[in-house]
């Protein structure tokens, strides 16, 4: 500390535009300190006035301290430290302890890269690691770390004793990594109650993982291989209201039937390009605003389905092999205001022709529904539903299939 001190302190050109001017003096107490510390600051020898406040070298010091302590590699501005895109192999050294967000993304920093030192950056909140070359989570992550972004790693698992370290981490990005269910620790998340989001879409996943946090409020696990999902998976998630599970392995008969009831104030649930013949049972009611379904292998709606979810505002069957509904499947959605219905084979006979009627006299005001044309019988394809008069009254059975 003295060492950076007394380099702060040689005696620059008497021309140097970046000293403060002095002030007009006035004679007061202060108006001498403060020539006294510019002279102090020249290398002039001291003169016998009055000391300097305390606040003026408390600040020159904090000056000089910042300037000297920012990594030459690195940009330093208002506690950002900027090191990204620098092609680092390591963290650098010499950064400023009362960091509060460090930029290391895009760079080349191994397991070997993250070293000790990192864990005594007590401010620090957010670090951002992502697009670098780690194997495993940092062993060393700062105790007031709120944020950490690992996207595009090459992390194979997530262990407790890394974890804990940071205690109060409430955001953890770790999409496009290696992370496999094996990998993962059973109790990983044990020290981590504050957890509120986890991001591991695009991973090796074959399960949900396990013991997750209860504060836990937005949980994606998008495109993994995750084919099973037993019944006590998303138990003790009572914050849950986002939950993602698109592009995986799901079919109904490997998820429980009350996968998903206990998450009481669940607002969006994804379930797109999966394999479901049917949308799961028993789906939570009471605050559901989202809900896809679309690109699975969906033949058919039981009737009740929908029942009491008052608070729908999207659902998406797009791209399934739907080619009627059951009768009032839509009568309890007096919130929705999309409603995805495209790129399935619809037979526009009388058994869809209450839809026809709902979209007329019932539907929410303001609905916009997309993709609902005939495919069948020949001689309305390509119709939409909505535009059709006494053409689906006569009850024409569906072509049996070749």
């Amino acid at each position: 500390m003295s060492h950076k001190v007394s380099c702060c302190m040689r005696t620059p050109p008497a021309h140097d535009p970046s000293l403060p001017k002095r002030p007009p003096r006035r004679g007061g107490p202060w108006s001498t300190g403060a020539a006294f510390t510019l002279a102090a600051l020249r290398g002039g020898s001291p003169l016998p006035f009055p000391c300097p406040p305390l606040t003026i070298v408390a600040a020159v010091a904090a000056v000089a301290v910042s300037a000297a302590a920012c990594p030459s590699v690195c940009r330093c501005a208002g506690g950002r430290v900027y090191c990204n895109d620098r092609g680092l192999t390591a963290v650098p050294e010499g950064l400023p302890p009362g960091a509060t967000t460090l930029f290391l993304q895009n760079n080349r920093i191994g397991d070997a890269g993250i070293p000790a030192r990192l864990g005594h950056l007590s401010a620090l909140k957010v670090l951002y690691l992502y697009a670098n070359a780690l194997e495993q989570l940092p062993a060393y992550l700062p105790p007031a770390l709120r944020e950490l972004h690992l996207q595009e790693n090459n992390v194979r698992g997530l262990c407790r004793r890394a974890l804990a370290r940071a205690p109060l981490l409430e955001r953890l990005h770790l999409d496009d990594n290696s992370v496999s269910a094996a990998g993962i620790e059973e109790d990983a998340f044990a020290e981590n109650r504050r957890l509120r989001l986890l991001f591991l879409s695009r991973n090796h996943l074959s399960s949900v993982p396990p013991g997750l946090p209860p504060a836990l409020e937005e949980l994606r696990l998008d495109d993994n291989r995750i084919h099973t999902i037993p019944l006590r998976a998303f138990e003790g998630l009572p914050a849950l209201r986002r939950l993602v599970l698109d592009g995986n392995l799901l079919a109904n008969q490997r998820m429980a039937d009350d996968t998903f009831s206990r998450l009481v104030n669940l607002s969006e649930l994804s379930l797109g390009r999966n394999a479901l013949a049917a949308p799961p049972a028993n789906l939570p009611r009471a605050r559901l605003r989202r809900l896809s379904l679309a690109a699975n292998a969906i033949s058919h709606v039981p009737a009740g389905t929908l029942a009491r979810m008052r608070s729908l505002e999207r659902l998406d069957l797009s791209d399934n092999n739907l080619t009627t509904l059951p009768r009032g499947l839509f009568d309890d959605l007096g919130s929705l205001s999309h409603l995805g219905l495209r790129n399935n084979p619809w037979f526009c006979g009388c058994n869809l022709a209450w839809l026809r009627d709902w979209l007329r006299r019932r539907a929410p005001p303001g609905l916009e529904v997309k993709g609902l044309l005939c495919q069948a019988p020949a001689r309305l394809r390509g119709l939409a539903v909505g535009d059709l008069r006494g053409e689906m009254d006569a009850c024409d059975p569906p072509a049996a299939a070749p």
